[in-house]
C-alpha cells in the first residue's frame, strides 16, 4: 500500500486558509528545532505584529505560530501538548 503525504497537503492547505494575508505570513515547513527528531511541523510567521489575519484560525496568530500536524492515525496527546509547549519562547505567558 502506497504510503500517503498527508504533511504536504496540509502545509498546503494552511498556505489556500491563509491566502488574503499571503503578503502578511512566512512558512517554514519541517522547520528543525535542533536535530531531525525535534522539528515543527509548519513555522508561521506574522511579519508585522499589526497586521490582521482575516481567517478565522489565522484571527488568533501572534509573531511565531507552530503548527502540529496529526495524521488520521496519529493522536494528539498530553506528551504532544507538551513537546509543542516546550517550543514556546515566550515562557512567560
Amino acid at each position: 500500500m502506497k504510503e500517503i503525504d498527508w504533511h504536504s497537503g496540509f502545509v498546503n492547505a494552511m498556505k489556500l486558509e491563509l491566502l488574503a494575508n499571503e503578503n502578511d505570513l512566512e512558512y517554514e515547513d519541517e522547520y528543525l528545532i535542533a536535530n531531525r527528531a525535534q522539528r515543527i511541523d509548519l513555522l508561521i510567521i506574522k511579519k508585522m505584529r499589526t497586521v490582521k489575519i482575516v481567517n478565522e484560525v489565522g484571527a488568533i496568530f501572534d509573531k511565531y505560530n507552530i503548527v502540529e500536524y496529526k495524521s488520521p492515525e496519529d493522536s494528539l496527546n498530553l506528551g504532544v501538548f507538551y513537546k509543542i509547549l516546550g517550543y514556546r519562547t515566550d515562557k512567560g505567558s
